[in-house]
């Protein structure tokens, strides 16, 4: 549909769309939306495990600080480890070295459960410390043993851990890599 205007010597012209122009416009910005929402999830999941991968890096450096400054690994008692005590002793012994309450949550379960706001009389961990005597070598003593422990699956690839080299790890990666032990026929 073409309209024309005359004013003076000049022809205005103004174009329209055709009902077909605009629908398959609007079918090809619904095709592209549908598969940004696909690539922004998948993007927002990548997001959350890098973040979780920050965590575990910055406890791994505060318990090495730890470690230089005391001479041993925190002597947290791993009894009742779902006991507010247990998450206050360790927060509280990182503290010093930049790792606050946020450092301990992981993103991805954080989203999961709601975003609940932080309670300082409840604090919530994800990631468990590992339990090592009060020798200074201890913890240095074996290169796979953890440090720190994500406590759920929460990426769809195992949880993470983090090993006294500083290496992180998926566990579902290290169940791959596992070579079954040879039996005797």
């Amino acid at each position: 549909m073409m309209v024309r205007f005359r004013c003076g010597k000049f022809r205005l012209r103004l174009a329209a769309f055709t009902l077909l122009e605009v629908m398959t416009s609007v079918v090809v910005i619904a095709i592209l939306a549908v598969m940004g929402i696909s690539t922004f999830g998948f993007l927002r999941a990548k997001a959350e495990r890098a973040k979780c991968v920050r965590n575990l890096q910055g406890l791994y450096a505060a318990g090495a600080s730890y470690l230089t400054d005391n001479g041993s690994w925190p002597q947290i008692s791993t009894l009742d480890i779902e006991a507010p005590a247990f998450s206050k002793a360790w927060i509280q012994a990182f503290q010093p070295y930049g790792i606050g309450h946020v450092n301990w949550i992981c993103a991805t379960v954080q989203t999961a459960i709601g975003d609940p706001p932080y309670d300082p009389d409840e604090p919530r961990i994800d990631y468990l410390g590992t339990g090592f005597d009060d020798k200074p070598n201890s913890p240095w003593q074996w290169p796979t043993h953890p440090w720190f422990i994500e406590r759920a699956n929460a990426h769809g690839d195992g949880n993470l851990i983090i090993f006294t080299n500083g290496q992180i790890r998926s566990l579902d990666d290290m169940k791959k890599e596992a070579r079954p032990i040879p039996t005797k026929p």
